[in-house]
């Protein structure tokens, strides 16, 4: 399993089960960072037994020769790429592909001789800047390649390493795994007719689900960041509180970066704002999260976009109703059969937020029902029935 990091997201999360699977079942597994280093790693899920190796660790460092070229060769193609993506164009792949040589080489050599010493591994790899490192890498080599992009086609067809770059280069992979149908739909056709429809599996080891009394609390759990658009559900809650203002917002998560915690500290503006600061709680991340939020009234993902949300099936696994944006890339409105097993509403709409965690907080019938729907995704999307779709495909 190729990825960047391992810092307990969302994707690496899946990876981590997945691979557990597979090495439960008889694979040999080892899960590989492409752009990591040791001290960044936050391993949660995966099997202590399986190897984490660190792309690059313990090599020798580059001749200052090489490292001034490769110094060159990036600034001369960003210098190319930049007045095509100045005006809202892709860059000509040729340019595109100087400008990902010239950042990755390493990584890509690196990968390559790990995979010639290694011809039968299947590799699976997911997320940028993974995927290309991995078919270059592995050009000309007997080994599998398998490919998952986690996140929407749609915005990452617009980066440099877009459109062009993925039709030219993905087609390198045996096979291609989405997430829902609509990112299937969204590639070059040269790439989705390689491709194979898995969602994401719900973990094994959830609380099991709750279907008693609940407490007033709308919850969030989820990585801080902007792509989550935490302040539309801050701007929802305080519509919500004017007719409920017994509930207490719970957003449990923690910023990874510069710009997440910008994000935070614009989210926690905007609750000032609005005079419900004091009826927001900002908690950190914590192993044992579902059972600290399983009594509370509902979960609400308020994102802009998503893959498959693992946060909205674990919510609806342990039986909580859930509301969720009907956002691309189709995730949520695959599971999700608005008014039975959940709420969907629309992206960046408070107001629609808002009147659905009313009629969740006022009508304790129908928050039952959707509890009780919600966990029968718990069976649907087992990891065990994921993993075999995936052994079905190697």
């Amino acid at each position: 399993m190729v990825m960047p990091v391992m810092k307990g997201g969302g994707a690496e999360r899946v990876a981590a089960l997945l691979l557990n699977e597979f090495y439960k079942k008889g694979c040999e597994a080892e899960f590989l960072l492409t752009s990591s280093n040791k001290d960044e790693i936050i391993n949660r899920d995966l099997n202590p037994e399986i190897p984490v190796t660190v792309l690059g660790s313990g090599n020798a460092k580059e001749s200052p020769f090489l490292k001034l070229f490769f110094a060159l060769l990036g600034i001369f193609s960003s210098f190319l790429c930049k007045p095509f993506e100045a005006v809202g164009k892709t860059a000509p792949v040729c340019f595109a592909y100087l400008s990902f040589i010239a950042q990755y080489h390493r990584e890509i050599k690196l990968l390559r001789k790990k995979l010639e010493r290694n011809p039968d591994a299947t590799v699976i790899s997911f997320l940028q800047p993974s995927i290309p490192i991995t078919l270059l890498a592995a050009k000309g080599l007997p080994n599998r390649i398998i490919i998952s992009e986690r996140g929407d086609p749609k915005r990452q067809m617009k980066k440099r390493y877009g459109f062009g770059f993925v039709k030219k280069y993905y087609q390198r992979a045996d096979a291609v795994v989405f997430q829902t149908n609509d990112a299937l739909a969204a590639y070059p056709d040269n790439i989705s007719k390689k491709g194979t429809v898995i969602f994401n599996p719900v973990n094994s080891s959830l609380p099991e689900a709750y279907f008693g009394e609940r407490e007033k609390y709308v919850t969030t759990f989820c990585r801080i960041s902007r792509q989550k658009n935490l302040p539309v559900l801050v701007e929802a809650f305080a519509d919500f509180r004017k007719s409920f203002g017994e509930y207490t917002l719970k957003i449990i998560g923690e910023p990874q970066n510069t710009d997440d915690k910008a994000a935070l500290a614009e989210t926690k503006a905007l609750a000032e704002k609005l005079g419900i600061s004091e009826f927001i709680e900002f908690r950190p991340f914590s192993a044992s999260v579902h059972g600290l939020i399983i009594r509370d009234a509902m979960y609400v993902n308020s994102s802009d976009y998503e893959g498959m949300s693992n946060a909205m099936l674990e919510a609806m696994a342990i039986g909580m109703p859930v509301i969720c944006t009907d956002c691309p890339i189709g995730g949520a409105n695959a599971v999700i059969k608005s008014g039975e097993n959940g709420l969907l509403t629309e992206v960046g709409n408070a107001e629609e937020i808002s009147e659905a965690m009313k009629k969740i907080a006022g009508d304790k019938v129908f928050s039952d029902k959707l509890s009780i729907n919600a966990a029968n995704i718990r069976n649907e999307l087992s990891l065990e029935a994921t993993a075999q779709k995936w052994m079905e495909l190697f």
